[in-house]
C-alpha cells in the first residue's frame, strides 16, 4: 500500500516527523521480509514440484520395467 503526500503530511502532523520517519522504517523492513518469505515460498513450491515429477518419473519407469517383465514372463 503506497502512502500518498497527502497522508505523509497528515501523519506527520499528527505524530511528528521523527515518529513517521521510525514507523516508515517498520513498513519498509516488514516489505523487505514480506519480499523475501515471497521467494523462498515459490522456491519451496518449484522445489516440490521438481520433487513430485520426478516420482512421477520414478514410478512410470518402474510400471514399464514391470510390463517388459511381465511380457517376457508370458513369452516363456
Amino acid at each position: 500500500m503506497a502512502v500518498s503526500q497527502v497522508n505523509m503530511e497528515e501523519m506527520i502532523r499528527e505524530y511528528g516527523k521523527e515518529e513517521v520517519v521510525r514507523l516508515m522504517k517498520v513498513i519498509m523492513e516488514n516489505n523487505v521480509m514480506m519480499l523475501k518469505l515471497q521467494k523462498q515460498i515459490l522456491e519451496l513450491q518449484v522445489a516440490a514440484k521438481e520433487k513430485k515429477r520426478r516420482q512421477e518419473d520414478r514410478e512410470q519407469r518402474r510400471r514399464e520395467h514391470e510390463e517388459r517383465r511381465e511380457e517376457e514372463e508370458q513369452r516363456r
